[in-house]
């Protein structure tokens, strides 16, 4: 069982001020600590030493020794694992604080992007030794407050995500996986997360870019495998998880929040791509 149908997915509060903070994982426990929820903010957990799972958006993973996890605002997860760690949280606000940062500093949303499909980031030994001493580091500067410098955080943090990018692209050679960028896929992502509510077809996207619809497929299809229109409706069907798991509202509610009109074809639209009709979806999770 998961949560209590008659709550929204909740957002964790941490007990924390300001943009950025680093600590020890198990720092401090609050009711939603080991019950699924989400934060308003990019976080990493990094689990030094630890033992069970951790659920992200659905899908259950081994916890296994040095092994990060990296999620998005707004992203589902439930730990339950005994774990030694660290965890890190940023908004992209303290991270791109004026238009230079964003033209001179390394673009971290690709980093969390998972056009590839999630995994957690498995982090060799060698890597392991640099990202301790960046935290310290950054644990440092920040107990120098109130003069604290942002730009010496940034720059750390900077170095630790450029070496966890590094592991990323180490650990999908070794699973055989092509780990590609086109910025321009970047950006889709972007439009999707803006616009997957209201707009269902490819033209609207690939007018975004100049391009023809099958112009832009070709892009995603090389670098994600995946057609634009099936990266919607995987964002459509994630939302629709959320919601039928996490919220006490009716699947007419969520059929029109997510830019269906007809109620009987957003049901066969979700169980096309799940296998399952959402009411089906909702009792398995409350069983």
């Amino acid at each position: 069982m998961l949560v209590n149908k008659s709550i929204d997915i909740p957002y964790q509060q941490l007990p924390f001020k300001g943009q950025f903070n680093v600590a020890p994982l198990g720092t401090f426990r609050n009711e939603l600590t080991d019950q699924p929820h989400r934060h308003d903010h990019f976080q990493i957990i990094w689990i030094i030493r630890g033992k069970g799972r951790h659920m992200v958006d659905f899908v259950w993973y081994e916890v296994e020794d040095n092994m990060i996890f990296l999620l998005r605002p707004g992203q589902v997860h439930q730990l339950d694992c005994e774990r030694e760690g660290h965890f890190l949280y940023f908004t992209e606000q303290f991270y791109f604080t004026n238009k230079h940062d964003k033209e001179t500093l390394y673009d971290f949303t690709n980093l969390f992007d998972n056009w590839h499909g999630y995994a957690p980031i498995t982090i060799s030994d060698h890597t392991s030794t640099s990202l301790h001493g960046l935290i310290s580091l950054m644990a440092q500067e920040k107990t120098t407050a109130p003069h604290c410098s942002q730009g010496v955080v940034k720059h750390y943090l900077n170095a630790f995500l450029l070496l966890i990018e590094r592991e990323k692209k180490r650990n999908a050679a070794e699973t055989m996986m092509p780990f590609t960028h086109d910025a321009r896929v970047v950006q889709l992502r972007r439009l999707l997360e803006q616009h997957y509510r209201t707009e269902h077809q490819v033209a609207f996207y690939a007018n975004a870019f100049a391009l023809t619809p099958k112009r832009l497929n070709e892009i995603t299809k090389e670098t994600a495998g995946r057609t634009v229109t099936e990266l919607l409706h995987d964002r459509i069907v994630l939302e629709s998880k959320r919601n039928l798991a996490f919220s006490h509202k009716s699947v007419k509610e969520i059929c029109y929040e997510l830019g269906f009109e007809d109620p009987a074809y957003f049901s066969r639209f979700f169980k096309n791509n799940t296998g399952i009709s959402p009411q089906d979806f909702r009792d398995m999770m409350f069983k």
